[in-house]
């Protein structure tokens, strides 16, 4: 089976903890953090996560814990949904909040992640971030957090996907969350990986 042999590229749990935190740190930017907090916690796409607009994702003045996702920003045009962790909708409205006390759009179609210059409309400042400047972020964040090694922006999903599977052992809930069309292509997820490993073997006698 094609599936069953592919290497997946994860983040750890120490990983996600260190970039998760180190973002957090950031002073005043919340911009970089939440980025990351929502691909880890929706398992959006880069290109589905840059083309979030505010009311795709505020419901009043706080965060939806579900959000439709528009046909047109998804894979294959088919659209659909994703439920937010509590912790993540908390983080959205407090985004919410950090926009408005910049001055920054909250209209329904305004983008929820702006980029400090450029962006793909064109505008100096305030633009729709690209999925190469998302991407970016990502990389730099591992470079400042003394990773080992690299790991594009992908492997954010797949570490959604991973966790999620880990922690319902249901292959159907995975299938939904990440929004597959079959469960096979969901079941590279029920694979064990090195740290899987390594943590069943600890109490081994020896």
């Amino acid at each position: 089976m094609r599936h069953a042999t592919r290497t997946l590229k994860t983040l750890t749990e120490a990983e996600t903890k260190a970039i998760l935190d180190a973002t957090s740190r950031s002073g005043d930017d919340l911009r970089d953090h939440m980025i990351l907090a929502v691909a880890l916690g929706t398992g959006l796409r880069v290109s589905e996560l840059v083309a979030l607009n505010v009311g795709d994702v505020r419901s009043g003045k706080g965060a939806k814990g579900l959000w439709t996702l528009r046909a047109e920003t998804t894979k294959g045009g088919k659209g659909g949904t994703t439920s937010l962790p509590e912790r993540l909708r908390r983080k959205v409205s407090r985004l919410i909040k950090w926009k408005a006390d910049r001055g920054e759009p909250l209209n329904s179609d305004a983008p929820l992640f702006l980029s400090r210059g450029g962006g793909r409309d064109g505008k100096k400042r305030g633009g729709r971030m690209s999925v190469r400047t998302a991407q970016h972020i990502f990389s730099t964040w591992q470079l400042r957090c003394g990773f080992d090694r690299r790991v594009n922006f992908h492997a954010l999903r797949h570490t959604y996907c991973t966790n999620l599977w880990r922690l319902t052992r249901d292959i159907l809930l995975v299938m939904q969350g990440a929004r597959h069309s079959s469960p096979s292509t969901s079941a590279i997820y029920t694979h064990p990986t090195s740290e899987d490993v390594l943590q069943a073997v600890q109490n081994l006698p020896c």
